[in-house]
């Protein structure tokens, strides 16, 4: 990639990566015009870099002209720790979960200082949430928050007390003292809780993820209507799923190959001969 003399201070790098940070909010698709207000950058900057990265793969073209996060970034996002260990291992847990509540399930660990959603399992028919897998939410306004924060260092802790914290609805907890209390509450019983903190109308229940050197920190939660009755009655479970994705964790001895290996007559065969290659993949629940 090219660089662009009007702004000396930016490196190739650093254009392409905040064309690629544009997509990291609510925002699916953009056109040249979003990314050169989002990054700030020249439209021909923009519209130079946007080609490469297209060429690379990492973004796409969409029907309407726009741009759309390719293939490429999310094959790479998949051989992320978080992906291809945790949360590959946690997924049969959430799916018992699931199964057994029929409400949101998530699995998230803490970035930066927010929340990021790793996996959510929905039913078509649950109440609709903030949120969804590749998302963030607030670490102080949810139950999966509360937990993660609860688990954090206590340095971790007060920087995120000590920030003014976002009043989502007249419930969310915003001072620091109160919300002290509720995370020394969380670690002594094990799970947090959260009542239409983020979202009028909506409760949930999490408990936080052990096993030894997992780095990030996660944990699990599930969401519900707050007329489903309190949060807490789903503590057992929860706090049973993340117990049980912990110990898996410990017990992982290696994982299976992300990809079949695709070379010589093989690849030829997959893609030219319509003859298919038996992957050796372990299908995940």
């Amino acid at each position: 990639m090219s660089g662009n003399n009007s702004s000396p201070r930016r490196s190739v790098l650093e254009k392409a990566t905040s064309i690629l940070d544009a997509f990291a909010g609510n925002r699916v698709t953009m056109t040249l015009s979003d990314l050169a207000r989002a990054t700030g950058l020249p439209a021909s900057t923009v519209h130079r870099l946007v080609g490469e990265l297209v060429a690379w793969g990492g973004l796409e073209r969409t029907e309407d002209g726009g741009y759309a996060v390719g293939l490429r970034l999310w094959e790479i996002a998949t051989r992320s720790r978080c992906n291809h260990g945790l949360r590959e291992v946690a997924m049969p847990y959430l799916q018992d979960l699931f199964d057994l509540t029929r409400q949101h399930v998530q699995l998230a660990v803490i970035d930066g200082n927010d929340v990021f959603l790793i996996e959510k399992i929905s039913d078509p028919r649950a109440i609709e949430t903030v949120g969804r897998s590749g998302g963030r939410l607030p670490l102080h306004a949810t139950a999966i928050g509360k937990a993660l924060l609860a688990a954090s260092g206590l340095d971790f802790q007060a920087d995120i007390l000590g920030r003014p914290l976002m009043a989502y609805t007249p419930r969310t907890v915003t001072a620091a003292p109160a919300l002290s209390r509720e995370l020394a509450e969380a670690r002594d019983r094990g799970f947090a809780l959260s009542s239409e903190e983020l979202t009028v109308g909506v409760v949930s229940c999490a408990s936080g993820i052990v096993a030894p050197g997992l780095v990030p920190r996660a944990a699990i939660s599930v969401v519900m209507p707050a007329n489903s009755g309190p949060p807490r009655r789903w503590a057992h479970s929860v706090t049973t799923a993340a117990a049980a994705i912990g110990r898996a964790l410990v017990q992982q001895k290696g994982t299976a190959a992300i990809s079949a290996q695709l070379t010589g007559v093989a690849a030829s065969r997959m893609f030219g001969g319509g003859v298919g290659i038996e992957a050796s993949e372990r299908s995940i629940r």
